[in-house]
C-alpha cells in the first residue's frame, strides 16, 4: 500500500489554555515541514439574544477588542515559542462566533483544511458524559486527519479491565 501524506492547510483551533499552546506549536513545526499555511482558529460563544442597539454597539466592541487580544496572544505565543523561523505570512488567524465544535468543523470545509492540530485537555467526568468534549466531536466528524496534543503534564489513567476480561 502506497501511503501519501501531504498537507498544505492545517488548522489549529486556539483557546489558549496550555494543550492549545503546545498544539499551536506542534502545528507551526507540522507547517514548516510540509510548507504548509497555517490557520488559527479561536471561537467565543456569543450573548443568546440582544438587548436592542446598545448591546448590538457593546458586542461589535467586544468583537473588536477580542480581536486585538486574540492578535496579540497569536504574538506571544510566536515569541515565547522561538518560532522565527516559522513564515508569518504563510499564518491567518481567524475569531468566529459559535459553538467552538461546530465552527472548527466548518471552518474544516471552508477552507479545505487537510490537517486540524488540537489540544486535548483530558477532562473527563459527568459534564463530558453528558455534552462530549470539542475535540471528541471533531475528531468523529472531520473530513481530514485530527492530531490531538496533549499537555507535558498529562497523565494517563487507564480504565480498569474487568478480571473476567484479562486473560481474553
Amino acid at each position: 500500500m502506497n501511503v501519501n501524506v501531504t498537507y498544505k492547510k492545517i488548522l489549529v483551533p486556539i483557546d489558549f489554555s496550555d494543550a492549545s499552546r503546545k498544539a499551536f506549536y506542534v502545528a507551526l513545526k507540522f507547517a514548516k515541514l510540509f510548507e504548509a499555511e497555517t490557520r488559527a482558529l479561536h471561537v467565543f460563544e456569543p450573548m443568546d439574544t440582544f438587548d436592542g442597539a446598545n448591546r448590538v454597539e457593546a458586542e461589535a466592541k467586544e468583537m473588536a477588542r477580542l480581536e486585538d487580544g486574540v492578535k496579540r496572544r497569536v504574538n506571544e505565543l510566536f515569541a515565547k515559542g522561538g518560532l522565527t523561523e516559522v513564515d508569518r505570512r504563510r499564518v491567518f488567524v481567524d475569531i468566529r462566533g459559535g459553538k467552538p465544535w461546530k465552527e472548527i468543523l466548518t471552518a474544516v470545509v471552508e477552507q479545505d483544511i487537510d490537517l486540524v492540530v488540537m489540544g486535548n485537555t483530558g477532562t473527563s467526568g459527568f459534564k463530558e458524559l453528558l455534552l462530549g468534549s470539542t475535540t471528541e466531536r471533531v475528531v468523529r466528524r472531520a473530513p481530514c486527519h485530527v492530531l490531538c496534543v496533549k499537555t507535558d503534564d498529562y497523565e494517563y489513567d487507564p480504565i480498569p479491565v474487568p478480571t473476567k476480561f484479562k486473560d481474553v
